[in-house]
């Protein structure tokens, strides 16, 4: 069974990429920067994968995450615990470890 909402997912994504991106640009902050940079290659991939263009999503007023917890409870993605999470854990040659990664990295941006 696929995940039928796969459209607003990537744009729910794409919306957090832009609000990260800008933020770390402001704030000159090179790490989130990083992660900005990770979530755009996650969502790209994705965006690809599902002839999504990301050019035609408009930035909104709020960031809707619905689409976010609908697709980590329907994929049933546990999250890192970043304080307890090792090296080991991840293996990035796995694309399910590196999407764990990144959406875990989504959940804690958007929780602040």
């Amino acid at each position: 069974m696929s995940y039928d909402k796969m459209e607003d997912f990537i744009e729910t994504i794409y919306n957090v990429f832009s609000s990260v991106n800008v933020k770390a640009d402001s704030k000159r902050d090179k790490r989130l920067k990083y992660i900005a940079v990770l979530i755009l290659g996650y969502v790209t991939k994705l965006a690809k994968e599902h002839a999504v263009n990301l050019k035609e999503i408009e930035d909104p007023d709020s960031i809707n995450l619905i689409p976010f917890f609908e697709y980590v409870a329907f994929k049933d993605i546990k999250l890192l615990e970043f304080d307890k999470v090792q090296v080991e854990d991840i293996d990035v040659s796995k694309s399910d470890d590196i999407e764990r990664f990144v959406l875990s990295h989504v959940y804690y941006i958007t929780q602040k």
